[in-house]
């Protein structure tokens, strides 16, 4: 099983951020910038045959800022825990544990996320209870740091190709919000692009034929020291969606939302106001 892991880069500056242990994966001029790391990815698929035993992976060059990882890190992660089909590097343990799954989180930085990405899966005709999807660490992915077999892309791309076709080519009121734009600190984004990015995670949730290695989150950055004095607790909005999962049982839920409400409302300064438990609306 080999690893092949790519990493992206678009100029003299980001390629100089590259690390040699991962293979450059050339955009230069980033034609289309309002895709992000989709296009470099989607000329890869469309252009390369895969190998059905192998791992793929596509990193972006802020890689190591986020995850403080190198590469010869994550091949020894990789060659540690052997047979799985998914592998990933995720960020920001504050993200992954105090909200239900990635996409209350989006739609409560970027509203009308849930509305849109219900749209997307009614069109492929796939239903999805967010309110009720528990997406623990293992399921949980920030910035496509996934390394897979093609068992894995093969739905990520058919799911993100829809999405593609659909605003690429669309004119309706759905292509037209998926363009919209979105703040993503203080940088303007379209809306696509953090839908693209959740796609993974919703894979991993809804696939569990799929065998998945992650990364400790305890030995990651953290992205928010204010959430630091609150990290056992965050520990334990983890175990409660893993004891969800595997029961099926609400009253794990009843304890998870007041949990993490006292979590956001001492650590996230921009909670204060807010009266909803949940940011499904």
């Amino acid at each position: 099983m080999q690893a092949n892991i790519y990493q992206i880069y678009y100029n003299d500056e980001t390629f100089r951020q590259l690390d040699r242990g991962f293979i450059p994966l050339e955009n230069r001029g980033n034609p289309r910038p309002d895709w992000r790391e989709y296009w470099s990815i989607r000329q890869f698929f469309q252009n390369t045959t895969l190998n059905e035993g192998d791992l793929y992976g596509f990193f972006s060059p802020n890689f190591h800022g986020k995850t403080l990882l190198k590469s010869d890190q994550v091949h020894r992660f990789i060659d540690a825990n052997p047979g799985k089909d998914v592998y990933h590097f995720s960020p920001f343990l504050q993200d992954s544990a105090c909200y239900l799954n990635i996409f209350e989180q989006g739609n409560r930085y970027h509203p009308g996320m849930i509305e849109l990405a219900n749209a997307l899966l009614s069109s492929i005709n796939l239903e999805v209870d967010f309110s009720k999807l528990a997406m623990d660490f293992r399921s949980t992915v920030y910035c496509n740091f996934v390394v897979a077999k093609p068992a894995f892309w093969d739905k990520w791309f058919a799911i993100n190709e829809h999405l593609y076709q659909a605003v690429e080519h669309g004119t309706g009121e759905f292509a037209k919000r998926m363009n919209a734009v979105t703040t993503y600190y203080k940088m303007p984004l379209d809306m696509k692009v953090f839908i693209m990015e959740r796609i993974a995670s919703l894979i991993l949730a809804l696939d569990d034929s799929l065998r998945v290695a992650h990364y400790d989150l305890g030995r990651m950055p953290w992205s928010d020291p204010l959430y630091y004095p609150c990290r056992d607790d965050m520990y334990t909005l983890n175990a409660l969606k893993m004891a969800y999962n595997a029961s099926g049982d609400e009253r794990y839920l009843q304890l998870y939302f007041p949990l993490r409400n006292q979590v956001l409302k001492r650590c996230d300064r921009q909670y204060g106001d807010e009266k909803r438990d949940t940011f499904f609306q």
